[in-house]
């Protein structure tokens, strides 16, 4: 099941340059558990930020980012780490698969991180690939896969340990128009299927159309979008 969401008050700032850059200012929002939303703005917007407040790899300057009711960022070091790794997949623009390992062993790597047995962690793996349909591409390694096909083992290995959370940033910004909306369409199938909360930030207002809900960033806060 996806987890609940809210940010209450954040705001976050970076100092470049002896000059402060306030990203998110006071910022306020609401994510229901297994809620499918898209977030679109421009370029510097605070949008990449955003997804790392809400996956735990970076703390706001002021306000709190509450999970299922508890606060994010009051946690333990430890249990930071396990919540990133247990309760959250990420998906990035450029997929980091390890070039020389198949796409059944980039995808296992978090479930031999949570030290899941390599044989049940092979096997997790493998119906993770099904699930995206890369079930017959499971020994390729990533130079033997087209783009699409390496971001998919990106998504698989996301969702290996069934995270209540899925974060995607610019998840299509290195695929062609159709390949875009088939790895989109994969998401949206893959948010009703297993359940878990999908935020997914794209520079592209045709795809986050295929959103129930559209949240702009317009100087560090959210609006919706029509």
């Amino acid at each position: 099941m996806g987890v609940a969401v809210e940010v209450q008050g954040v705001s976050r700032h970076f100092v470049k340059g002896g000059e402060r850059i306030e990203v998110l200012r006071d910022a306020d929002l609401v994510l229901a558990a297994g809620e499918c939303v898209a977030i679109v703005g421009q370029s510097g917007s605070g949008k990449s930020t955003f997804l790392h407040l809400l996956g735990g790899l970076e703390p706001p300057t002021k306000g709190q980012v509450l999970v299922d009711g508890a606060s994010l960022y009051k946690r333990t070091a430890a249990s930071l780490d396990l919540f990133r790794n247990a309760s959250v997949g990420f998906i990035f623009q450029f997929h980091h698969l390890l070039p020389d390992h198949s796409a059944l062993d980039n995808v296992a790597i978090p479930a031999m991180v949570a030290r899941v047995p390599k044989a049940v962690a092979r096997e997790r793996a493998r119906a993770a690939l099904e699930a995206v349909g890369l079930g017959h591409r499971i020994g390729h390694k990533p130079g033997e896969l087209s783009g699409g096909e390496q971001q998919r083992v990106a998504i698989a290995r996301a969702l290996l340990l069934k995270p209540g959370l899925l974060l995607a940033d610019e998840p299509t910004g290195n695929l062609d128009p159709n390949t875009a909306a088939e790895v989109m369409s994969l998401l949206l199938d893959l948010n009703r299927a297993q359940g878990a909360t999908l935020v997914v930030v794209t520079h592209s207002l045709d795809l986050a159309r295929r959103f129930p809900r559209i949240l702009r960033v317009t100087e560090g806060r959210f609006m919706e979008a029509a």
